[in-house]
C-alpha cells in the first residue's frame, strides 16, 4: 500500500477523485434541493388550483343558497385521491361545511394555526398575502400535510338581504381551507434524490474510470518505463531505449532519455579505453620502479655464471681431468644451468607482467597469482629488509577471473606496502574462505605507518597520492579498485596511524557473467568500503 500511494498516478488519480467528490457533492446536493423547491412549488399551484376548483364548483350553489348542493360538491372532491380534507369557515370561525360531517358547526378556535393568518391582530385581515397561504405540518399517520387557505369574498352578486350585506360592510365572507396529502409528493422526491444521487455517483465512477485509465495508458505507464530505465542504466544496461511516441513532455523526456542513455554508452567506451591505458600505464610505472631490483636479481645469477664459467675454462685449459674432477666439472655446469633458467624465470615473469591486457576471465588460481606476485617483488622485499609471512589458507584457491589483472593489482599492494615501511617491516599474506564459502577473501597488511583516517576514503580515487614529500600509498590504488570491481568484489582498507595498513580484497569465485567474458570498466566506487 505504502508503494502505491508513492505513485504519481495513483495520486493524481485520487486527486482528481477528490476533485469530482467535492464537485459532484455540492452539485448534487444544490440540484436535488431545487428539485425539491420546484416540485412543491408546483404543488402549491396545484394546490391554488383545486381551491379555485372548489371554489368554481360551490360558486352557484352558494348563489342560490343551496347548502345540501354546498355539503355533497364538498364531500364528492374530499373523496378525490390525495386530498385530506375540506372545510369551509364563516367569519366567525364555524365550519360551515367540512368532508367530516362530525365538525360541522364546530367553532375553531381562531389562534389556530389556520386561523392566525387573518386573525394575527384585533381586526381580521381583508386580503392575506400568498406567501402566508400555505402550510404544512405532519399528520398523525406520520406523512405530511399540505394546508392551503383561499378566502371566500363578498361579491355584488352575493349581497342580497336574504344572504349577505353589502361588500362595502363586509369584504370576507369566510375562508377555504382544504388540505392535500404529500405523502405520494414526499415518496416522489425520494425518488428522484435518490436517482440524482445515483446519476451523479455514476458519473463520478465513470468519468474516473476514463481518467483513471487515460492517467493509467498516458502517465502511469510511462512514468513507470521512465522508473524501469533509470534501474536498467543503474544496473549497467546501457542497451536499453524507451519507446517515444507523441509530443508531449513525457515523451520528449524519454527522447532526452535515450540521448543521455547513449551518450553514457559512449562514454563507457571511452572510459574502458581509458582505463586500459591507464592499467598499462601503472604497470609500466611499477616496471621501473622494479627495474632496479630486477637488475640486482638477475646480477647474482649471471655473476654466479661468469665465476663458474672461468673456472671450468681454466680447468680445461690445464690439461685432461681426472674422473673426480669430471664429477665437479658436472656438478658446476648443472649449477650454472639452474642460474641460467633463474635468470630465464625472471625475465619471463617481468614480460608477462608488462604485456599488454588480456581481459579475458578463465579459471584462475589465486595462490598461483600470490606466488609470482611475490617472487616478482622478492629482490625488493630483500633490499629494504622487510620480512614476508605468506599464510595460503584457502582450502580451494580457484575462482573465475583474469590472471593477469589480479596479479597487477597484487603487484602494485606489495610495492605499497613496501613503500609503507622505509626503515623494514613485515609483510603479511594471508588467504582464507569467506563466511559464504562462495568467495575467497585476502588480506595484504604492513606495519608501515598507516593511512591518515580524514583520508582513507579519498586513496582509491584517480590520480589520488601520499607520496609529494615521502612514500606512502597511492601507486595505482585506483586501478587495483577498478580490477577488483571488474571482478565484482570488493576491496576494504583498515589503518591505524603508526600501526601498519591492511587492504582487504574479496572475490568471488563465479563472475556475474560467463568464464570467458570480457571486462568492463568499474562505474564507480559504490563497492569501496573504508574501516579505521
Amino acid at each position: 500500500m505504502g508503494r502505491l500511494t508513492k505513485s504519481l498516478g495513483i495520486r493524481l488519480f485520487f486527486l482528481l477523485l477528490l476533485v469530482g467528490v467535492v464537485v459532484f457533492v455540492p452539485m448534487t446536493v444544490l440540484i436535488i434541493r431545487a428539485n425539491t423547491h420546484y416540485l412543491m412549488d408546483q404543488i402549491v399551484a396545484n394546490a391554488k388550483r383545486t381551491n379555485h376548483l372548489i371554489k368554481g364548483s360551490t360558486y352557484y350553489s352558494m348563489q342560490k343558497n343551496q347548502k345540501e348542493d354546498v355539503a355533497q360538491i364538498i364531500a364528492t372532491l374530499g373523496q378525490q385521491p390525495g386530498v385530506e380534507g375540506i372545510r369551509v369557515y364563516n367569519k366567525k370561525g364555524i365550519i360551515s361545511f367540512s368532508t367530516d360531517r362530525a365538525e360541522l358547526g364546530q367553532t375553531v378556535d381562531l389562534k389556530a394555526e389556520q386561523c392566525t393568518v387573518c386573525h394575527m391582530s384585533e381586526h381580521p385581515l381583508d386580503y392575506i398575502p400568498d406567501s402566508t397561504r400555505p402550510r404544512i405540518f405532519t399528520s398523525p399517520k406520520g406523512y405530511r400535510v399540505l394546508a392551503l387557505i383561499d378566502p371566500i369574498r363578498n361579491e355584488p352578486a352575493c349581497a342580497q338581504p336574504a344572504c349577505h350585506p353589502s361588500p362595502s360592510e363586509q369584504k370576507i365572507l369566510g375562508v377555504l381551507d382544504a388540505k392535500l396529502s404529500l405523502a405520494q409528493v414526499d415518496q416522489n422526491i425520494a425518488q428522484s434524490r435518490d436517482r440524482m444521487i445515483l446519476y451523479s455517483i455514476v458519473a463520478v465512477v465513470l468519468i474516473e474510470l476514463f481518467t483513471g485509465l487515460f492517467i493509467w495508458r498516458m502517465v502511469h505507464s510511462r512514468v513507470q518505463r521512465l522508473a524501469e530505465g533509470t534501474r536498467q542504466v543503474a544496473d549497467g544496461n546501457l542497451d536499453f531505449r524507451l519507446q517515444v511516441w507523441g509530443q508531449d513532455e513525457i515523451s520528449n523526456l524519454s527522447a532526452s532519455f535515450n540521448r543521455m542513455v547513449a551518450d553514457l554508452q559512449a562514454a563507457q567506451k571511452e572510459l574502458k579505453q581509458a582505463q586500459e591505458q591507464m592499467v598499462q600505464v601503472a604497470k609500466m610505472a611499477s616496471m621501473g620502479q622494479l627495474a632496479a631490483t630486477v637488475a640486482h636479481e638477475l646480477n647474482n645469477p649471471l655473476g654466479g655464471v661468469l665465476t663458474y664459467n672461468k673456472l671450468l675454462l681454466r680447468r680445461l685449459r690445464n690439461g685432461p681431468l681426472a674422473e673426480e674432477e669430471r664429477k665437479g666439472l658436472v656438478d658446476q655446469l648443472e649449477l650454472v644451468v639452474n642460474e641460467i633458467k633463474r635468470c630465464g624465470n625472471i625475465v619471463r615473469n617481468m614480460l608477462h607482467f608488462a604485456k599488454g591486457a588480456d581481459y579475458r576471465f578463465e579459471d584462475t588460481d589465486l595462490h598461483a597469482v600470490v606466488t609470482k606476485g611475490l617472487f616478482i617483488i622478492n629482490h625488493h622485499l630483500e633490499i629494504n629488509g622487510i620480512k614476508l609471512v605468506k599464510e595460503l589458507r584457502a582450502a580451494d584457491p580457484r575462482l573465475v577471473g583474469n590472471a593477469n589483472q589480479l596479479q597487477q593489482a597484487l603487484v602494485a599492494l606489495f610495492i605499497n606496502a613496501v613503500e609503507a615501511m622505509p626503515a623494514g617491516g613485515t609483510l603479511t599474506v594471508r588467504s582464507e574462505e569467506a563466511e559464504d564459502s562462495r568467495s575467497l577473501r585476502l588480506r595484504i597488511e604492513d606495519t608501515g605507518k598507516g593511512v591518515p583516517k580524514e583520508i582513507q576514503a579519498q586513496i582509491f580515487e584517480p590520480f589520488f597520492t601520499t607520496k609529494e614529500d615521502t612514500h606512502g600509498v597511492g601507486l595505482g590504488l585506483s586501478v587495483v579498485y577498478g580490477i577488483v570491481q571488474g571482478h565484482q568484489g570488493r576491496i576494504e582498507v583498515e589503518s591505524e596511524m603508526g600501526r601498519g595498513t591492511a587492504f582487504v580484497i574479496t572475490l568471488p569465485r563465479q563472475h556475474g557473467g560467463s568464464p570467458g567474458a570480457e571486462v568492463t570498466s568499474p562505474k564507480g566506487k559504490g563497492g569501496m568500503r573504508v574501516a579505521s
